[in-house]
């Protein structure tokens, strides 16, 4: 069990809800993101959990419907409902987050897999610098939507660095990579890697969604270096692609 009773009991709790609901159609259920990776806020952090079903046609999904609404609404459970073919498929269209899956998940019933998926490193390459460059995309619109309101601008940049540092932090495990546990360190060990100067992680990196936000300036001052740091990361992996 984990650091957090209350999660687990809910846990628990989902995982019978879910074989009282679905019956043969489950086959596993597992726990992955932030939770699993012992980098959870309570309160704050969603609970990532990876629902594996042999048939995900509408009379199927149905019958799970009233308990995910209700583990979302109530205790933030973000599901991921798959199955065993669509893993497959991720891992070729999405090799980010199944990779990220696979190296840091809890099984907490059945079969989710997982084992036999093999993500190719190039097209994890390609997918990562899909990623950042969404992110400074859309970051760069956040901007001109809101008007540059320091509000808008602080949830953005501290919801956005925790995608930041999954998405560096499974493109250096790919590469054989030893990671820190904790998100700071991930964003300073990937910037090392990558050959980014430090001064573009060091502003950005202890900065978490529970921080009070600083003042306007500061908050300006934070986003021109996120921006900056997005940039450079691109510029990176875009020479190592080619």
């Amino acid at each position: 069990m984990g650091d957090h009773p209350e999660v687990d009991r809910t846990l628990e709790s989902l995982v019978r809800q879910l074989r009282d609901a679905a019956g043969a159609n489950l086959l596993g259920v597992a726990l992955y993101g932030g939770l699993a990776k012992g980098r959870y806020t309570p309160g704050i952090s969603d609970i990532n959990v990876l629902v594996v079903v042999a048939d995900a046609g509408l009379p199927s999904l149905l019958p799970l419907a009233p308990v995910l609404t209700a583990a979302l609404r109530d205790t933030h459970v973000v599901p991921f409902v798959v199955t065993p073919a669509d893993l497959r498929a991720s891992a070729v269209l999405f090799p980010v987050k199944i990779l990220d899956i696979q190296l840091w998940h809890r099984l907490l019933w059945g079969n989710v897999f997982l084992a036999d998926i093999e993500v190719q490193p190039e097209p994890l390459r390609l997918r990562s610098l899909q990623e950042l460059k969404n992110m400074e995309l859309r970051m760069r619109l956040r901007v001109v939507e809101r008007q540059g309101e320091p509000d808008a601008l602080w949830r953005g940049l501290v919801r956005n660095l925790p995608k930041l540092a999954v998405t560096l932090e499974v493109l250096l495990r790919a590469r054989g990579v030893e990671v820190p546990a904790d998100r700071p360190g991930v964003l300073r060990q990937a910037a090392q890697q990558l050959g980014v100067p430090a001064e573009r992680i060091e502003p950005l990196a202890g900065l978490r969604r529970s921080d009070r936000r600083p003042d306007d300036a500061t908050v300006r001052q934070l986003l021109a270096h996120y921006l900056d740091l997005l940039a450079e990361l691109c510029h990176r992996l875009e020479g190592e692609i080619g």
